[in-house]
């Protein structure tokens, strides 16, 4: 790998920080809470299904949000060059959020189970939002060509699976994946 491709990926794995940290906070959030609340309030949708289900819950959106955001925002204020707006942190924390959602709504429509795996959907679907999302706004960064994606894709990827594989491990998640 030459050492511009190389910055570039680190580039864009610290673009990229808010919405992982807002697609992996509301695991450990809502383990910390004793009550959660459904996202979807219990709501069903034409189908009769879930419109969500109970896996999506405020007390995940909000900690999603807060700490995708805060991690932004000290990003920017430690670096402003991080970000090309200080809004930027909130919308990857929020596409990233807004990905997951779309997911579950997804799932629920296909009648599938909470927790069942839908193997690139699960993994990228909170990025690719958050990177659409951003985009739309402020057009592409400067790191952003076809093969840094492509690495920024494979990259979260295992590390999705791999952090997921931790929560398991710790007693976070039940399934591993």
């Amino acid at each position: 790998m030459d050492e511009g491709l190389i910055w570039r990926l680190l580039s864009a794995l610290a673009y990229v920080l808010p919405a992982y940290v807002a697609n992996g906070a509301p695991v450990v959030a809502v383990r910390l809470v004793t009550a959660t609340h459904p996202l979807d309030f219990g709501k069903k949708f034409v189908d009769g299904r879930r419109l969500l289900g109970d896996g999506k819950t405020l007390e995940g959106l909000v900690t999603g949000l807060a700490a995708g955001s805060s991690i932004g925002a000290l990003m920017f204020l430690v670096n402003p060059a991080a970000f090309r707006h200080f809004t930027e942190p909130l919308l990857l924390s929020a596409g990233a959020m807004l990905g997951d959602v779309m997911g579950s709504f997804v799932k629920r429509r296909a009648g599938m189970e909470r927790g069942a795996a839908v193997p690139i959907m699960d993994q990228l679907g909170f990025l690719v939002t958050s990177l659409l999302l951003c985009w739309a706004l402020f057009g592409t960064p400067r790191w952003a060509d076809p093969l840094t994606i492509a690495l920024l894709m494979a990259v979260t990827g295992v590390l999705h699976v791999a952090t997921n594989a931790g929560a398991y491990l710790m007693g976070l998640k039940d399934r591993w994946y």
